[in-house]
């Protein structure tokens, strides 16, 4: 009898812990399956698109903060407030500036940039910031187009969509040049670094 009693003693004390595990496995799989949708729709989106202006990079920003504030049970799968602040950033700098501005931010000048600063109420170093990941994402979209016409298979994931990327962006000869003066390594040493990054050891 105080067998069968502490058997179940501890079975009720191993279910909660076996069922929380259980909870803890499902939300990391639903996160999971979050992000792949959410890659799969980015890639689409950046495929679709002819062109990428700040137009297009205002309305993915906009598009962020809705998904964030969907409700508590989607924050939890996918959203953090890093992300938050730096949508919330894109979306103050771009909504200060006006159309022509949006379709041509490289004639932009340090006036303009001051008065974009002023009005969205962040410091000019905000205002570069902002302008800076738009170059990285109109990057990316022209290496996803270029990819599309080639009729490559896009990435499955983020892993291997930063590995190609890597592999074909071209290399500027001014970092090239400048990398070459800081470390002496052969001229094919050199280029590997450059494309590749560090060997890994095995």
């Amino acid at each position: 009898m105080i067998k069968l009693f502490a058997q179940k003693f501890i079975q009720l004390q191993i279910q909660p812990l076996y069922e929380f595990n259980r909870f803890a496995d499902k939300l990391q799989k639903k996160q999971q399956d979050n992000q792949k949708q959410e890659f799969k729709k980015e890639l689409e989106f950046l495929a679709s698109k002819p062109q990428f202006t700040l137009i297009d990079f205002r309305q993915r920003a906009l598009d962020g903060l809705h998904k964030l504030k969907k409700g508590f049970k989607y924050q939890i799968s996918s959203g953090n407030e890093e992300t938050e602040q730096q949508l919330t950033l894109q979306r103050q700098v771009l909504n200060a500036m006006f159309d022509e501005e949006l379709l041509n931010p490289d004639d932009l000048t340090g006036d303009q940039k001051k008065e974009i600063a002023m009005v969205a109420q962040v410091e000019v170093q905000q205002v570069n910031f902002v302008l800076s990941q738009y170059g990285q994402i109109r990057n990316m979209h022209s290496w996803v187009r270029d990819m599309k016409e080639r009729g490559e298979p896009m990435p499955d994931n983020q892993e291997d969509m930063m590995y190609r990327y890597k592999r074909d962006k071209p290399i500027k000869k001014s970092f090239i040049k400048f990398e070459m003066k800081r470390q002496n390594f052969s001229m094919k040493q050199r280029l590997q670094k450059l494309k590749w990054g560090p060997r890994k050891e095995v």
